[in-house]
């Protein structure tokens, strides 16, 4: 025992840290229910963590993220600094928290759910900005207690990292939107480039998400002129930001051919489609060969008919696989009630939206595009439904937020009427 500890010091020193994060920051809410909510769901995560360090290895916590440990690890131990994006970042920034504390695998999957704890404070900036902080203890309950990302989240894995700089650049987004403040602007901005560097699709959403947030602020068109005159500037700024990134972007990508920047290279050459179907060729026939997940649609590009025929059943598969035929295990069984639940949570997201009135309409407008785009894109390069899960912890806070709050309105009405029957 006393071994263990020592060992693994930095990691129980992190898991205390948790704790006192969530108290010191019970300030922001002012509510103990919240807290103990968001402690419980935080000791879950500790506990999954416990478990796949000293006892057994989790489904979903053994290749990439025992692979992770390792490689951040030998990192640790002679690795040198080098600009790097998606695995080869998230394994050598895992390696410098090694070097410097200690090399420990309870260790690396305590930032993860140090990196967690962070989002869910997050999502509840969001949902007080939404006005739908009355649904934050079980939104949080459900977001935190999700089978998948009890797991993925508590092990040496990058959703963690993504999930967090993903809803911190739409929170700024959403914040600049209504205030106008350039530190607002900025740290969307940083956020999105941040979320990029974890993974090689992420670099072309970030660009889609920050177009698409100077987009929804146009929106906005102040009458006053001297306001209007300010508010046209700061748009300005804001595109030509955006363009700087792109092109400074190419121009990296080029002279240092950065391996994972293929993607924004297949974008500015026009073959974006050819790329797409390329890489799932690829995962089919190279890298996911044999897969038991795996449900086989390729992209076909040959005509506009055959792209949006083989592109929708894609996304379909994508987002509801996998299907009742398709079950031979438990975890198709999870899977299945994962995807089933998540076409109930989108139904009510767009009921939410249909029925929301000023600012909670265009914010939850927003979000379902950024929802469907943003899955539309994980979509297209991926070829199986177990990849799809780790995928879908990206985008399931949105239609929690959204649909979340009108299935518990749903039952809270439901539950008066029966009482006062």
């Amino acid at each position: 025992m006393v071994n263990i500890l020592l060992n693994d010091w930095p990691g129980w020193l992190a898991l205390m840290l948790s704790f006192l994060i969530i108290i010191k920051s019970q300030r922001l809410w002012k509510d103990k229910h919240l807290t103990y909510a968001l402690c419980f769901v935080i000791s879950m995560h500790h506990l999954t963590a416990l478990i796949n360090t000293y006892l057994f290895t989790f489904r979903g916590a053994d290749a990439d993220a025992a692979r992770f440990n390792h490689l951040a690890t030998v990192w640790a131990i002679n690795g040198k600094l080098a600009f790097s994006i998606g695995p080869e970042l998230y394994q050598q920034l895992l390696g410098i928290f090694y070097r410097i504390f200690a090399p420990s695998h309870l260790f690396g999957e305590e930032l993860s759910i140090l990196v967690f704890l962070f989002s869910c404070l997050v999502l509840i900036k969001l949902l007080q900005l939404i006005d739908l902080e009355r649904y934050r203890i079980p939104i949080i309950l459900v977001y935190g207690l999700l089978p998948a990302n009890l797991v993925i989240c508590s092990v040496t894995l990058r959703e963690s990292y993504q999930m967090l700089f993903f809803m911190l650049s739409v929170y700024y987004g959403i914040k600049y939107r209504f205030a106008s403040n350039i530190s607002y602007f900025m740290f969307c901005i940083f956020s999105a480039l941040l979320m990029a560097l974890f993974h090689k699709a992420l670099i072309l959403y970030a660009f889609f998400l920050l177009i698409l947030f100077f987009l929804w602020t146009l929106k906005k068109n102040p009458e006053d002129k001297t306001k209007k005159s300010i508010f046209l500037r700061k748009g300005f700024i804001f595109a030509g930001v955006i363009f700087l990134i792109i092109l400074g972007t190419m121009v990296i990508s080029d002279l240092f051919d950065i391996k994972g920047f293929e993607v924004i290279r297949s974008v500015f050459s026009g073959e974006t489609l050819e790329y797409a179907a390329r890489y799932r060729e690829k995962l089919l026939y190279v890298w996911g060969s044999g897969a038991r997940a795996n449900y086989g649609i390729m992209l076909n590009i040959s005509s506009i008919g055959a792209f949006i025929k083989s592109g929708s059943l894609i996304y379909f598969y994508y987002l509801f696989a996998p299907f009742p035929w398709q079950i031979t295990n438990w975890l198709d069984v999870y899977a299945f009630v994962e995807s089933l639940l998540r076409l109930i949570f989108i139904i009510f997201s767009v009921n939410f939206y249909y029925h929301a009135k000023g600012y909670q309409r265009d914010i939850g407008g927003l979000l379902l595009i950024i929802y469907f785009s943003m899955t539309l894109l994980w979509a297209f390069g991926t070829m199986n439904y177990g990849t799809s899960i780790r995928h879908h912890l990206l985008t399931n806070w949105i239609i929690f937020v959204l649909g979340g709050s009108v299935l518990l309105e749903l039952i809270n009405q439901q539950y008066k009427r029966h009482f006062k029957e």
